[in-house]
């Protein structure tokens, strides 16, 4: 391991704050500029988080390739201007080249082009959650390029997502071999950083199985891969990003700290060696590198904890914070485990103040992680209702194209018949009959188009009222988060308050017990409010119509609980209240939804949603 520490100084040394790979591109593409160069370029850029520059790369790529009226490199062009967008959260921009992508495929024959158009379709469709397009997106993708192998690099990006789509339904099989197909075909592509991710994506598969079947060739598995995704950093000079190498590099770490379970000390010092290894790299000037570094002492502190160094650990806890206090960025999720992990800390030291203060910053990030995260799905279903609005367009137009195609030809073969009747008209009664039954037809026929236009309005006017019930949906679905939101809120102020006034009573608390059961209960609402929310999402909403007298927010609470199968004593203990106030409480709610004495309460709630 210290090898492997000497050969990175020595490697930053040479490199200095350059970027090998960047820099010898640059060079070909000052003698000789080609659309090639400029599609790695940009996607190095990219890759390595230097977003305007990307775009400026990706924008002249665009420019070569119109000039030279290559629809494929076009389209790729558009294709990665789509995914820049995308990483920096700006979906309307992303959509805009989206469409320019579409645009030149449906101008090009080639299936090719369509193939990189429907690729940046599926990137746009993973950010904003909609994994059942991305499905059906890659696979169509992969129907036509897969028999012939014609693409490596287009076919390993589907197979990534594809991986990434299955890793959160948990499905091993397909997650193991989609990540397994996009590591071939990362290698056949020649793209280092692609590969780095897919061994990284082996590396998380294996553990499902392992923590499932305690097979050692699995855990081993996983430890190869994530060293091998690394190592390409220095195989490949500039071709790995270093936030590619450090989040290996640090999946390797927790890999080594979760499976440990004997605490080995030589385990310990590889952890420490690879993860200084990181931060020596990152000491160099990367930019944006503030929740790595942060997350790189917050690992050394845990591992520090575990070693009973108390004093190590607290040191590295709080350099881990000071980065994070000076970011630009605020990292809530990072901060959540630092905050956490320090709290646990000063509790087992006997410091309960200073854990109390930890967790008050801990409650503030929640609320503040929660409003990102409120704001992050506003634009997502903003986006997913645009991109839904774009679709019932097309298909509308299509519609109605393919009804003016039929009407127009229908309109030439009536004007041919009425030439040929009045050309026979003065030879023979005969063609003057059948010149009426023509004229007769063509009423018909603008009858038809008649009833099209009356069914497209229709069908204008469905999609309008499907638009205004999916507001209303949103909208439903967002007050009732907000509730349960304020109802964890509401429980964490309780249980603060509980505190302070023991600490200031100066009797005995088990912070760490406190915390233990917390974390149980966070668990808990989280799946309490993913079942209200998403397989009942009108539950607030009925229980409200249901009331004959108002509920308060504590009523509303004493439902949910009731609703999830909790018994009189872990409400009691929930809310630190004596059991008789809960069947109190129980008592009341029947009269408020004007129940007999022999209708169970929990049953109602359950038939309710």
């Amino acid at each position: 391991m210290k090898s492997v520490v000497t050969v990175l100084v020595l490697f930053f040394l040479n490199a200095g704050a350059q970027n090998p790979y960047i820099d010898s591109l640059k060079k070909e593409l000052a003698v000789a500029p080609t659309t090639g160069l400029y599609f790695k370029l940009a996607e190095a850029y990219r890759y390595n988080d230097d977003y305007e520059q990307a775009v400026a790369t990706a924008k002249s790529y665009a420019a070569m390739a119109e000039s030279q009226r290559n629809n494929l490199e076009q389209a790729k062009a558009y294709g990665l201007l789509t995914h820049i967008q995308l990483n920096k959260g700006d979906y309307k921009l992303a959509q805009q080249y989206l469409d320019s992508a579409e645009k030149i495929a449906g101008m090009s024959n080639a299936s090719l082009v369509k193939d990189y158009a429907l690729l940046a379709k599926a990137v746009f469709y993973y950010n904003i959650d909609k994994d059942d397009m991305l499905v059906t997106l890659c696979q169509q993708i992969l129907k036509d390029v897969e028999p012939a192998g014609k693409d490596p690099f287009l076919m390993a990006k589907c197979y990534y997502y594809l991986y990434a789509v299955y890793t959160t339904y948990n499905d091993f099989p397909k997650s193991l071999y989609y990540a397994s197909k996009a590591a071939t075909a990362a290698a056949a592509a020649g793209d280092q950083n692609l590969l780095s991710s897919a061994y990284s994506a082996l590396a998380v598969v294996y553990p499902y199985r392992y923590d499932k079947e305690k097979k050692q060739a699995d855990l081993d598995s996983t430890m190869y891969y994530s060293r091998a995704a690394g190592d390409l950093f220095f195989k490949y000079p500039g071709k790995v990003a270093y936030h590619t190498y450090a989040l290996a590099r640090m999946n390797l770490s927790s890999y080594y700290l979760k499976y440990d379970t004997a605490n080995d000390p030589q385990i310990r010092q590889v952890i420490t060696d690879t993860l200084r290894s990181v931060l020596q790299f990152a000491a160099k000037g990367v930019a944006d590198n503030q929740d790595i570094i942060a997350s790189c002492y917050g690992m050394l502190g845990t591992l520090a904890r575990r070693a009973n160094d108390f004093a190590q650990a607290e040191r590295y806890y709080l350099q881990a914070k000071q980065t994070l206090d000076t970011a630009a960025k605020p990292f809530y999720h990072t901060r959540n485990t630092l905050l956490s992990d320090m709290a646990a800390l000063y509790a087992a030291q006997g410091h309960y103040s200073k854990a109390y203060e930890l967790e008050k910053e801990l409650l503030e990030n929640n609320t503040k992680l929660f409003d990102e995260d409120q704001a992050l799905m506003v634009n997502k279903l903003e986006a997913q209702y645009q991109a839904a609005k774009k679709e019932q367009e097309v298909q509308v137009l299509k519609d109605k194209a393919r009804s003016q195609q039929k009407a127009q030809h229908l309109y030439f073969g009536l004007a041919g018949i009425g030439l040929l009747g009045a050309f026979f008209m003065f030879r023979s009664y005969h063609f003057n009959l059948k010149y009426s039954v023509e004229r007769e037809k063509k009423l018909e026929a603008e009858q038809h188009d008649a009833q099209t236009r009356l069914r497209l309005q229709l069908a204008e006017s469905a999609r309008l009222k499907a638009e205004q019930e999916l507001l209303e949906l949103q909208q439903q679905k967002l007050r009732d988060e907000i509730m349960m939101s304020q109802l964890q809120v509401q429980h964490k102020n309780e249980l603060l308050l509980q505190l302070k006034e023991k600490l200031k009573e100066a009797q005995p608390v088990n912070i760490q017990q406190i915390i233990r059961d917390e974390d149980l209960l966070d668990g808990d609402f989280e799946k309490a409010q993913f079942s209200i929310q998403e397989v009942h999402p009108n539950f607030f909403k009925n229980i409200h119509e249901r009331s004959v007298q108002k509920l308060t927010s504590l009523d509303l609470k004493y439902c949910a609980y009731l609703y999830l199968g909790m018994d009189t004593k872990q409400i009691a203990g929930l809310l630190h209240v004596e059991p008789k106030s809960v069947r109190m409480t129980k008592y009341r709610l029947k009269q408020k939804f004007d129940l007999d004495k022999e209708t169970d309460l929990v049953a109602f709630l359950k038939g309710i949603a």
